[in-house]
Order: structure tokens, then C-alpha cells, then sequence
């Protein structure tokens, strides 16, 4: 479980939000069509379909150049990029999707629930928004408005994605598979780990009641019998994303492929989430009041680039 609490707080601090470049990183391939395109807060991912890219997740808007240097550096041009699915409505998900979109043409998919929710009430999405070092990031009106179940399809992926709401109302988990040459993976992402969202107090902020802790508990039971052998995150540190790439780099092998690993992590999530739920508000405001972002760089290193210091 490492060294620190992988659904704690990890916002960046003000410092490296204001200096994002900070957060930027090496793309690489996790396995045959698969890519990893995101920076040290938050994953994107790339799917190389046959038939153009998929895009699955994007950074804030401040985050932008990264990803586009990324595209690029793996080989691929942005143009090829035909299909953005966007997991939940955060910011640090969608940001990007507006620029992307007048820069592309891509085609956006979000879930029904977040993306009426995102249409009909903009006015939160901004009050949320703004609550990162002032930085404003784009809502978008996607072109497809997904249900419970629905295939993505391109190429030769057919994504499927499943509702799984507690983080969000409407965030999604994705599920397809990946190819390489004639072997193929089956691949998996929970949607919304984290549970910060669901304090009595950002409930009802966000027009919400307490109900959603039962339901954010209710989501991971929903998907915990899917087949997975390469589990991804929302965020690095959600599936060790770096410490992995790492490991592959210098010993050989893929570790992103384990079986076992997604029942492992909702285990965990499901055991972290209970304590969480028998914490008062005062007690959450302590064990939230630190960022750990720091500290999983220094898990990290030497794969990630060494934080530069103001001092």
C-alpha cells in the first residue's frame, strides 16, 4: 500500500499549481495500443484504434502543452485524436476538452448524469473551478451523452462504460480491450476513487444528500467482478503508474499486467472508504488538511523529475 494514503488529499500544492510544468512527464507505452499521456497529478490515456485515437480523460486547461508534447512524442499526430471520453465532471478531467476540440474536431462522450448536470448548472462547475490558485478551466457540451452500458466504438476498441456515481453523480468506469499484435489484454479503469467529494458538507454544497455514501459504496461492489488484467487510474498514484513504468524500464517485463490487482485496489479503496465514513468532519478536515502530492514524488523518484526548489 506505500507509503502514503493513495486516496488522501494529492492536490498539487499552490506552488506547483501555479508552475505547472512541474507536473510534466514522459509518455510511454503500457501495453501494445495503450499509452500513457498524462502528467504526475492526473492520467490520460491514449488508445491507438487502427481507426484514429482515443482519448480517455484530459488535463486542466493549464496542463495542455504536456499532453499535446506527449501525442507528439509517442509519435502520433493530434488530428489523430477522433474520440474524447471524459470519465467524470472535474475539472482536472475536462479542462483541456474545449482547446482539444477547436484544435481537432475531436468527438466528446461524457456520461449523461455529469454531463446535464455540467449543461444545466455551469455556474457550480465555475465556483469549483475557481478554488485551484484562480485558474479557470472550460466546461464543454459534449456530443454524446452516454448511459449505463453503452459501447464507445473505433477501430478495434469497443469501450464499454459503466455508471459508478459517488464521486461524481454520474462518473464512469471504462472497460475494453488492448492489442498487441496477435495477443490482446483485457483492460480496466474505476472511475472516481476518491471520497473527499462525499463529506456531509461538499454534499450538500454540490445539492446533494448523504445518500451518495451509500451509493459511492454501492459502485464498487457494481464492477468488482469485472475481468481485468491491466488495471489503470484516474491518477498515477491510484494504480503505481510511475513506480511500474520504472520497473518495466529496468528490469524487463510488464507489471502493469496482474490479474489480480483490480480487486486488490477495491479492496483497498473499499477498507479506506469505511474508515473514512467513521471519521467526524473536524477529523476529515485534519487528515485532508496536508497534501501528500510531494511526498509520492519522492516515492517516485528517480523516474520523475526532481521538484524545483523556491528556497
Amino acid at each position: 500500500m506505500g507509503k502514503f494514503n493513495r486516496f488522501g488529499n494529492m492536490m498539487p500544492p499552490d506552488e506547483v499549481m501555479r508552475r505547472s510544468y512541474l507536473m510534466a512527464e514522459e509518455p510511454f507505452q503500457i501495453y501494445g495500443n495503450l499509452y500513457f499521456v498524462g502528467n504526475t497529478w492526473c492520467c490520460s490515456h491514449l488508445i491507438d484504434t487502427g481507426e484514429g485515437l482515443i482519448l480517455l480523460d484530459t488535463p486542466c486547461l493549464h496542463e495542455l502543452a504536456y499532453l499535446i508534447d506527449n501525442v507528439y512524442r509517442l509519435g502520433f499526430r493530434l488530428r489523430d485524436i477522433k474520440y474524447i471520453v471524459v470519465s467524470h465532471a472535474h475539472a482536472d478531467h475536462y479542462g483541456s476538452v474545449q482547446a482539444l476540440v477547436h484544435l481537432t474536431g475531436a468527438k466528446t462522450f461524457i456520461g449523461r448524469v455529469d454531463g446535464e448536470d455540467m449543461i444545466h448548472h455551469p455556474e457550480k462547475f465555475e465556483v469549483a473551478n475557481r478554488r485551484w490558485c484562480g485558474r479557470i478551466d472550460e466546461c464543454f457540451e459534449p456530443d454524446v451523452l452516454l448511459e449505463d452500458g453503452d459501447i464507445v466504438e473505433l477501430g478495434n476498441t469497443k469501450m464499454r462504460c459503466v455508471l459508478t456515481p459517488g464521486h461524481t453523480i454520474g462518473v464512469m468506469s471504462h472497460f475494453w480491450t488492448a492489442y498487441d499484435g496477435m495477443e490482446s489484454k483485457k483492460v480496466g479503469i474505476y472511475g472516481g476513487a476518491g471520497f473527499v467529494t462525499l463529506t456531509s458538507s461538499r454534499l450538500k454544497e454540490m445539492g446533494l444528500d448523504d445518500h451518495m455514501k451509500v451509493v459511492f459504496r454501492e459502485s464498487i461492489d457494481k464492477v468488482y467482478d469485472e475481468e481485468v488484467e491491466i488495471m489503470l487510474g484516474n491518477h498515477p498514484f491510484h494504480n503505481d503508474t510511475y513506480e511500474k513504468h520504472e520497473k518495466m524500464v529496468k528490469e524487463g517485463g510488464n507489471p502493469f499486467i496482474d490479474p489480480t490487482e483490480w480487486k486488490r485496489y477495491l479492496d483497498e479503496l473499499k477498507e479506506c472508504y469505511a474508515r473514512f465514513l467513521s471519521l467526524s468532519e473536524e477529523e476529515v478536515k485534519e487528515m485532508y488538511k496536508d497534501s501528500a502530492f510531494l511526498t509520492y514524488r519522492d516515492i517516485c523518484t528517480p523516474f520523475l523529475k526532481e521538484p524545483v526548489s523556491y528556497s
